[in-house]
């Protein structure tokens, strides 16, 4: 088992001014926490959760009589069932492919003000949450630098593709985050055999 903190980077999404925009993205901070059960010398499998605080961006969405205009904070969680090829466990350094499916939950969340077309232009407070669960893939690395027998410094790196065409049921997009989230970390990892 292990964990890493590091930095998540999700690219800015599309937009759909003036239905929804602009789109947004940004860097914040991450935490991968992982299990694994050896299954042969060079195969693991395992689950992991990534996690990462929100990123914010400034949008504007049409309403009938006006704009909402409001900060946006997001961030994305992601679960995955894992499995891991690696070179030799047992030496000084060593490196793992990680491939996993699970579940990503998308969460959004809106602070604003309605801005009229006509007089008086200032209406009123405006709050929004948008939650979902989407399938997502991911992919990476692990290079595990051995401290002994029992533990050694992991740095860690995934890229998570999440299946969100980040679209409501009209076609306007939904959120204008990218379904691409790349991950980095450096930690711990503990072995119990």
């Amino acid at each position: 088992m292990g964990g890493a903190v590091g930095a998540s980077f999700l690219p800015a999404g599309k937009s759909d001014s003036p239905y929804l925009g602009p789109g947004f993205g940004g860097m914040t901070t991450a935490l991968i926490v992982f299990v694994d059960r050896l299954f042969a010398s060079r195969l693991a499998v395992g689950g992991e959760f990534s996690w990462a605080g929100d990123i914010s961006g400034n949008q504007s969405q049409r309403v009938p009589g006006g704009s909402n205009v409001f900060l946006s904070n997001h961030h994305d969680d992601v679960m995955s069932g894992t499995v891991k090829f690696s070179s030799r466990r047992d030496a000084a350094i060593h490196a793992a492919a990680v491939a996993g499916v699970g579940l990503a939950r998308r969460h959004t969340h809106r602070v604003g003000q309605l801005l009229r077309n006509s007089p008086p232009s200032a209406g009123p407070a405006f709050e929004e949450t948008v939650t979902s669960d989407v399938p997502a893939v991911s992919g990476g690395v692990d290079t595990v630098v051995r401290l002994g027998s029992r533990a050694g410094v992991v740095i860690t790196g995934r890229l998570h593709y999440l299946f969100d065409d980040d679209r409501q049921d009209d076609g306007v997009v939904e959120r204008g985050v990218s379904s691409v989230i790349v991950r980095v970390g450096a930690g711990l990892q503990f072995r119990f055999r």
